[in-house]
């Protein structure tokens, strides 16, 4: 039995089973994507000043991104025009081009944009003079307010609305750990490999003094205590805290600016390019996870869903490279045309959702 309109569109719609079957599902998409842009908007919007993380997104990194898949999505469509043109050998050229663009694009998301956010970390201390003694170190031995109010003001409150109204111990310093110091005084560098450290060496620490606290009174021990700390070693973040500028380097050339040896506790702090902070002095250490904040609870759910639909896309891109979907080509080239127009028109929704996410995350 034959399907009506499988492959010839209906006179009264001018759509084919497939068509009409992706347009239904990308109006479902939209609604999803929609109503996750107007949640991520009222957050922001009713978020209290200095609660929301901005300046903290790597533009390039988004931007590249951004024309990777603009470029994907020209080849797709220069794929569905050599089939209508009987060139199936410029097809299969041109879908591995979209799913070279579209692999590049998550793995920069999967080896480099995220695990970077996860070995970046905020610190708030337990005395303003605690912080004062970190974030002077930072600026090259002398606390310096204005300085500091001015990285305050550019990354968590732009309105310049809440420096008075916080404690200076509230206000984060940030950067990557390169380093820590046992109680014997050792020092231990952190590994890295394209500038993140190895998941076995950074543990991804995360700590509070106020949750240790009540986990020493219940018997329960956190990941901070279960590991024989007694200071960090703090590569600051973004070149704007170090004098030196070593600051926004990745965590490996960080490593590799020092001599490569362990040190004991003797020698002291040698590195002016990084921050020793001792353990009694951190009432909150967390790195960019989701749950440092709501903006990155927002931001790994919004990414996370549109690198989903990217592996999703690819999967099907593949799967039209196979002998069976050659078969298919053989058998009816309008079908096997048809499928690689709807696979285009999902693509391009992936596409356009990212043009959305790109300013919202990285630039707005």
């Amino acid at each position: 039995m034959e399907i009506p309109y499988a492959e010839k569109s209906r006179e009264d719609t001018g759509l084919y089973n497939g068509k009409a079957g992706i347009w239904l599902f990308l109006a479902s998409e939209v609604m999803l994507f929609g109503a996750l842009f107007s949640a991520y908007v009222l957050l922001r919007v009713g978020a209290d000043p200095g609660t929301w993380n901005l300046g903290l997104m790597n533009k390039w990194v988004g931007a590249f991104n951004t024309l990777i898949l603009i470029a994907s999505s020209v080849t797709v469509v220069l794929a569905w025009i050599c089939l209508k043109t009987d060139d199936y050998a410029g097809f299969r050229r041109l879908q591995w081009w979209t799913i070279i663009f579209a692999a590049a694009f998550l793995l920069v998301k999967w080896s480099y944009e995220w695990p970077a956010k996860f070995t970046h970390y905020d610190i708030t201390f337990t005395s303003n003079e605690a912080a004062k003694k970190a974030m002077g170190k930072a600026l090259g031995g002398k606390y310096d307010e204005a300085k500091v109010k001015k990285i305050w003001q550019s990354r968590y409150d732009p309105h310049k609305t809440d420096w008075d109204k916080l404690e200076l111990k509230e206000k984060p310093l940030d950067g990557h750990i390169v380093g820590f110091w046992d109680s014997h005084g050792k020092h231990h560098e952190v590994g890295a490999v394209l500038g993140v450290p190895f998941w076995s060496k950074a543990c991804l620490w995360r700590y509070s003094k106020p949750s240790e606290e009540k986990a020493k009174a219940t018997g329960v021990q956190t990941t901070f205590s279960t590991r024989d700390i007694e200071a960090i070693q703090l590569a600051p973040a973004h070149g704007v805290w170090d004098k030196h500028n070593h600051a926004s380097a990745t965590p490996r050339r960080v490593a590799e600016a020092h001599d490569g040896k362990s040190h004991d506790g003797s020698s002291g702090y040698s590195h002016d390019n990084t921050v020793r902070i001792e353990k009694r002095d951190i009432q909150r250490l967390i790195s960019f996870a989701p749950g440092h904040s709501t903006f990155f609870a927002t931001y790994y759910t919004l990414t996370g869903l549109h690198a989903l639909h990217v592996l999703g896309g690819i999967l099907v891109m593949l799967y039209h490279l196979l002998p069976i979907s050659r078969r298919v080509w053989i058998k009816s080239k309008d079908q096997f045309a048809n499928r690689i127009e709807i696979t285009g028109l999902f693509w391009h929704f992936v596409d356009l959702v990212w043009i959305f996410l790109f300013p919202i995350l990285y630039l707005l």
